[in-house]
């Protein structure tokens, strides 16, 4: 958090805190007056020396669980043991208090299940290979957890480099790994789909049970110093799988890529909820705070935000104003974070329960959440336009909110499909990535072959009728030009298309479409 962000969240829990400036001319720096450390805080163990020494620490550790070197001498002797020691102590004790934050791990391997596939294998390939995969498989993502137990995060890369064979230079044919499952044949199952299936469903599973032993519970106040922890390492696990899978077919690489992706969102997303709740809950607890959120709040005129809402989402205004009287209610209540996730739960559950056990639930969770931040954004306008006190406190509100509502739709979506919130997530960014690959180009052909490609839009079909040019289906077809080059196969793709201006130097009455 930076120092800025830090001001904002100090003067919205301690209302009415001033500033003085204390020290010489041109070496002044400003300070919080009006407030002090509770009687009943850990804090008062400390001896003033104590303080000074914490207050004159670097911010910047370094990596925190990286074991730490030591100085050795030209002889090959600790220079410094005594130092090395303690530093390392320190280090095992910070891991074994972060460790308390994790979930339970004894469950966290799934039953990934065997390899099948029908018809006959590639030469040189046999059944006690797949079973080879599958064993290697399951040993891989133990030792996986283990690191992810430990937190020793930097080891990932490796992992994966010693299941994937790399890099490349390293003498691998007397190693147990080679003796049970050959590189050159490891490879070749790689271009096999059904394994890539087996290998994207196993991760979706594996890398949902990882979450879960990192983050089991979102709103669980955890230290920053394992949050920062836990978001380094999503970061740099892309570039880690990518890196260590140089040279394996790219059909895999894109398999594994497309779940390690997933599950670095997935941290992040749920690192960041986390830090919200956490800075949410110092605002719930502020009785003067929730005083002046009510009187701001009752302020908005509630019955124009729905009218001007009202064409955009069409909701019913009777669930509208139920939302407004329960959200005003709970706030009034001064409940806890927990109180308020529960109460968000039960409108997820309200609003969705119409769609349960249909085919149209994903969707419907989908438009649900759009219709939700519509309405949080027309209140919040409302608030910025009345200078409300509060707006703050409400602003920071707001993105907890949505932010869970997310992670409640995200799992109940998962729950209807009977898939993992990863998976869940993951086939959707496979969708995307798709829906990018299939550009203009792929539109166009060397002869004049029908090509149809169903629009997501009410009555709206766009034929390929000659090389470079589609008619629409619409009540008055017209012929638009495909400015686009390269060849596309014959078939039928369901896209979505949105009609867009036409560009600089185009012919006059052309009409460009892009991908949605």
């Amino acid at each position: 958090m930076n120092p800025a962000s830090f001001g904002k969240l100090i003067r919205s829990v301690f209302l009415g805190l001033r500033t003085r400036r204390l020290g010489t001319r041109g070496n002044s720096k400003y300070h919080y007056y009006g407030i002090r450390i509770k009687a009943t805080s850990p804090l008062n163990q400390f001896t003033d020396e104590q303080t000074m020494a914490i207050r004159q620490q670097p911010v910047n550790q370094g990596r925190r669980f990286k074991p730490v070197s030591s100085a050795v001498d030209k002889d090959g002797n600790d220079s410094n043991p005594g130092s090395h020691s303690g530093a390392s102590q320190e280090a095992n004790t910070q891991q074994q208090q972060h460790q308390q934050f994790l979930g339970d791990a004894s469950g966290a391997i799934p039953n990934f299940g065997d390899i099948s596939i029908t018809g006959p294998l590639p030469e040189g390939l046999t059944k006690d290979n797949l079973q080879s995969f599958v064993k290697l498989y399951n040993e891989h993502c133990e030792a996986m957890l283990d690191v992810v137990v430990n937190l020793q995060f930097s080891l990932f890369e490796a992992l994966w480099q010693t299941f994937w064979r790399n890099p490349t230079d390293q003498p691998t044919a007397q190693s147990d790994v080679e003796k049970r499952l050959p590189k050159d044949k490891l490879y070749v199952m790689c271009k096999i789909e059904a394994i890539r299936k087996w290998v994207r469903r196993s991760d979706y599973a594996f890398y949902q049970s990882l979450v879960e032993v990192l983050i089991p519970d979102v709103l669980r106040p955890i230290p920053s110093s394992l949050t920062q922890a836990i978001r380094n390492f999503a970061k740099s696990l892309e570039g880690w799988i990518k890196h260590a899978m140089e040279g394996v077919p790219d059909d895999m690489v894109k398999t594994k890529v497309g779940a390690v992706t997933a599950f670095a969102q997935t941290l992040r997303r749920y690192t960041s909820l986390n830090h919200l709740a956490q800075a949410a809950r110092a605002v719930l607890q502020n009785t003067s705070q929730i005083t002046q959120m009510l009187t701001d709040l009752n302020r908005v005129d509630f019955a124009n935000v729905q009218e001007q809402a009202s064409w955009v989402c069409q909701c019913e205004d009777g669930v509208v104003n139920q939302l407004e009287q329960d959200f005003k209610k709970t706030l009034q209540q001064q409940n806890s974070l927990e109180q308020w996730a529960n109460w968000l739960e039960g409108v997820v559950k309200r609003c969705l329960k119409p769609h349960e056990g249909t085919e149209n639930f994903p969707k419907a969770a989908r438009q649900f959440l759009l219709k939700w931040s519509f309405y949080s954004s027309m209140v919040i306008r409302d608030l910025t336009l009345r200078s409300a006190a509060s707006f703050g406190s409400f602003h920071l509100i707001r993105l907890l909110y949505d932010e869970y509502m997310f992670y409640l739709v995200e799992h109940r979506v998962a729950a209807a499909t009977g898939e993992t919130p990863i998976a869940v997530m993951g086939e959707v960014r496979q969708f995307i990535d798709l829906s990018s690959a299939i550009t203009l180009g792929t539109l166009e052909s060397t002869a004049p072959v029908a090509k149809t490609i169903v629009v997501q839009k009410p009555t709206a079909t766009i034929t390929m009728t000659s090389a470079n040019t589609v008619t629409t289906g619409l009540a008055n077809p017209t012929t638009v030009t495909v400015l686009a080059s390269g060849t596309g196969g014959t078939g039928t793709k369901t896209i979505v298309v949105v009609p867009v201006s036409a560009g600089a130097g185009d012919a006059q009455g052309t009409k460009r479409f892009k991908l949605a």
